[in-house]
């Protein structure tokens, strides 16, 4: 699929369609965890199971139950990660959220998290 763009000057520009132009390489996850958002109209912090797709040094996507519901900006936490992420959120559909951080991760924490397998937390009902 071929696209066309008007440039400034009124110059058509072509690009070949579905070109990556992200800045980093994106991987296949399937980490499951939590998305932290304050609550609407209340005090406090709210939450809901998600699971990431995929993961970049720059942002994730992430399968949420609710997405209408996730305000802007979130935190994430993933399972056997003590870390809270914070996030932005640069688009969604129904079922998903394109994530942006706030601060870029390092390749090798990227890598990691893309290898890893994850066991859950251990609650105290667990013990």
């Amino acid at each position: 699929m071929i696209e066309a763009e008007v440039s400034k000057d009124g110059h058509y520009l072509t690009r070949v369609g579905g070109t990556e132009r992200r800045a980093h390489h994106r991987r296949a996850t399937n980490v499951p965890g939590k998305v932290y958002y304050l609550r609407r109209g209340v005090r406090g912090y709210t939450s809901q199971p998600c699971k990431m797709l995929d993961l970049s040094e720059s942002g994730c996507l992430v399968s949420v139950g609710l997405s209408d519901q996730v305000p802007e900006h979130l935190y994430l936490v993933l399972d056997g990660l003590p870390a809270k992420i914070s996030c932005a959120v640069i688009a969604r559909s129904e079922s998903r959220l394109h994530i942006k951080f706030s601060a870029e991760m390092t390749t090798e924490v990227v890598d990691r998290i893309a290898r890893a397998k994850f066991s859950p937390r251990k609650t105290t009902s667990d013990s």
